[in-house]
């Protein structure tokens, strides 16, 4: 028994130090879009969002698995998550933040003015 509540409580321990993909609620990134529902889903949600983000190819084809990371330099704040092919972020008052996006060893920075339910959009692509 003792050696079961052991491995439990560190799992759960694992589980509480993992956190959400988020940094703090002034700052959050939400990922996903994968199958028709979610994807759908995702883009009828665009408007609520400060921004919206579509991970594909230049042929249009989704991208999983892309590092993103939303900064707020002036107020010294991230969030960061492996997304694709969708993700949102939120913010909780206008400014200019950056995303930092990385897939399979290629990066590239953006700049956005940002605030909260924007609805901004804007698609970053990667060659295969």
């Amino acid at each position: 028994m003792r050696k079961t509540s052991g491995v439990l409580m560190g799992a759960l321990a694992c589980l509480v130090l993992a956190g959400p993909a988020q940094a703090d609620e002034a700052l959050r990134l939400n990922c996903g879009g994968v199958g028709l529902d979610e994807s759908e889903g995702m883009r009828a949600e665009a408007g609520k969002h400060a921004l919206t983000l579509l991970l594909t190819t230049p042929d249009g084809d989704y991208l999983g698995d892309v590092h993103l990371r939303v900064e707020d330099p002036l107020k010294n704040r991230q969030a960061e998550a492996n997304c694709g092919p969708i993700g949102q972020v939120d913010v909780s008052e206008a400014g200019r933040y950056r995303v930092v996006a990385s897939y399979k060893g290629k990066s590239q920075s953006q700049w956005f003015n940002l605030k909260p339910g924007g609805g901004a959009r804007a698609t970053l692509r990667w060659s295969e």
